[in-house]
C-alpha cells in the first residue's frame, strides 16, 4: 500500500533511473571489464619475456688490439730461450734482454686482461730454472707460429735475433701511434726498449 504514495520507497529493492550509471551496471559487466584489464597487462609483459628469451644471442667482444702484440713478445721470449739453449755463450749477453721481453710480456698481460700461460721450471744452460717469479715461462711461443731451431753459429743466432727483435721494435712502434693515450706510455717503452736490444745483438 505504501509503495505507490509520494515520497515512499519500495521496500526490498531500489528504483533507479535507466539512465543512470548504477542502472547500466550489472556484475556480469563488472567482471567482464576486469578480465579485460588482467589480460591487457599480462599482455606486453608476456611480449616482453618471448623477446627477451628469443633475441639475438649477445655478440662476442672484440679482441684487444694489443692481443697480437702481446703474442708476438712470447714468441720473442721463446726466440731468446732457443738461443741460449744452442748457444750457451750468449747466455751472459742474452740473459737481460729476455728478461726486459718478459717484464713487457707480464705488463702486456695485465694491460689487456690476457692471461699468460703458466709458468713453467725450464732449467736454463747454467742449470738454474730461468727467470725465477716470473708469469713468461721458458721458451714460450705462440700457438701456430712455433719457434725454428736457431744457428749453432754465434754470429748466425746474433744475425737472426737480430732480424726478430728490428720487426717486433718496429711492431710496438707502430702500436704506440695508433694505441689511446693511458697504453702509449708502455707501448713507447717497449719500442724503446726493442730499438736497445738491437745495440746489444750487434
Amino acid at each position: 500500500m505504501f509503495a505507490n504514495q509520494p515520497g515512499r520507497r519500495a521496500i526490498g529493492r531500489t528504483a533507479y533511473p535507466a539512465t543512470s550509471p548504477a542502472g547500466r551496471c550489472s556484475r556480469r559487466g563488472v567482471l567482464r571489464g576486469a578480465v579485460g584489464a588482467t589480460v591487457a597487462v599480462a599482455v606486453p609483459a608476456g611480449l616482453a619475456g618471448c623477446g627477451l628469451l628469443g633475441g639475438e644471442p649477445e655478440p662476442a667482444p672484440e679482441p684487444d688490439p694489443l692481443a697480437g702484440l702481446l703474442a708476438a713478445t712470447l714468441d720473442l721470449v721463446g726466440r731468446y730461450d732457443a738461443a741460449m739453449t744452442t748457444t750457451a755463450e750468449l747466455g751472459p749477453l742474452l740473459t737481460p734482454v729476455v728478461a726486459t721481453h718478459r717484464t713487457h710480456a707480464e705488463e702486456l698481460s695485465q694491460l689487456t686482461g690476457i692471461a699468460l700461460p703458466g709458468p713453467t721450471t725450464t732449467a736454463d744452460p747454467g742449470g738454474q730454472p730461468s727467470a725465477p717469479g716470473s708469469a713468461v715461462p721458458s721458451g714460450t711461443a705462440t700457438p701456430g707460429t712455433g719457434t725454428s731451431a736457431p744457428p749453432v753459429d754465434r754470429a748466425a743466432a746474433l744475425t737472426a735475433l737480430r732480424s726478430a727483435e728490428e720487426a717486433a721494435a718496429a711492431e710496438a712502434a707502430a702500436a704506440c701511434h695508433t694505441a689511446a693515450a693511458d697504453r702509449a706510455a708502455l707501448l713507447g717503452s717497449i719500442a724503446a726498449a726493442r730499438a736497445c736490444h738491437l745495440e746489444v745483438l750487434r
